[in-house]
């Protein structure tokens, strides 16, 4: 059958959701699906319930990157300059911001003392950039803070759930990526 005749069962476990399921929807994936039948209600909430975790998880990092004084777009910058001395335009491609945009945030990272700007040898014009001890230690007490706070929100998890999730997370996204590439 084509996706465009597709029309789901009505009981929940036909639908891919476990009994009850439907309830545990967010309302507008409820009203979506009262709405366009053709929806298949376990990919909705598979995609619903995948964005809004990370919503959340997004939100406790840029609390605990706010609680050691980083923006998120700070700690990526630090974050690729820990492996190592980069240049400006590698960090700009990397990160996938404007060259324009990297210098203020570098402007602001060599203000605070958490990077260095020092010539490149190989190349009289160019600059290299690199992790201070201070970067490095506003860096690692992000990691212990955030890494700490990543645990105590997945509690609620079994080691078992935990390598069962990471198992469906790593095949979903082996599944889109192969989706994309194709």
């Amino acid at each position: 059958m084509s996706d465009a005749h597709y029309r789901p069962a009505r009981g929940d476990g036909e639908r891919g959701l476990a009994p009850g399921g439907e309830e545990r929807l967010h309302p507008r994936v409820r009203m979506a699906l009262a709405t366009w039948p053709q929806i298949d209600p376990a990919v909705e909430a598979i995609v619903n319930q995948v964005h809004d975790a990370d919503k959340l998880f997004g939100a406790e990092m840029r609390e605990s990157l706010a609680h050691v004084n980083l923006t998120m777009e700070e700690f990526k910058v630090l974050i690729e300059l820990r492996t190592g001395s980069r240049t400006h335009g590698s960090l700009s491609r990397d990160l996938e911001v404007s060259t324009g945009a990297m210098t203020n945030r570098l402007d602001k990272l060599e203000r605070e003392g958490l990077v260095s700007r020092a010539r490149d040898p190989n190349d009289r014009r160019g600059v290299l950039l690199s992790l201070t001890e201070a970067g490095s230690e506003r860096l690692d007490a992000y990691i212990d803070r955030g890494a700490h706070r990543e645990r105590q929100l997945l509690e609620g998890l079994t080691q078992t759930d935990k390598r069962r999730l990471n198992d469906l997370l790593a095949k979903l996204l082996d599944s889109l990526r192969a989706e994309q590439a194709g």
